[in-house]
């Protein structure tokens, strides 16, 4: 008989263990959930249009940031390369093409696109 109450004390207690992890693993579970907003999410698939609404809203602002991060940038480079070309037309070889390329240029400002 003592045997038999010492090898369920050690199978409770072991299910007691097991019920222990159990439960840490539910609360990190739930934790996560709460990090995640599962909530928000599965509220938003029930109403489609506030998902869509706010999907498009996101989709305008994105665009709205790419446009102007692309206009900064594209000035940057256009002001560094025209710093750079501008010490160029100096140079011995490149300065020649440079130049014919600036005449070029010039000329079909004056006179317009050939052939009309």
């Amino acid at each position: 008989m003592n045997t038999d109450k010492e090898s369920l004390k050690k199978v409770i207690d072991k299910e007691e263990g097991m019920i222990e992890k159990l439960n840490a693993g539910v609360m990190k579970l739930g934790e996560a959930m709460e990090r995640a907003r599962i909530d928000e999410y599965t509220s938003m698939l029930t109403r489609p249009w506030r998902f869509f609404f706010v999907n498009f809203l996101a989709g305008i602002f994105r665009g709205v940031g790419i446009a102007i991060g692309m206009t900064i940038i594209a000035a940057v480079i256009l002001f560094v390369l025209a710093k750079v070309l501008v010490r160029m037309v100096d140079l011995p070889i490149i300065g020649m093409y440079i130049g014919e390329l600036v005449k070029f240029v010039n000329q079909y400002i004056q006179q317009g696109i050939p052939g009309r």
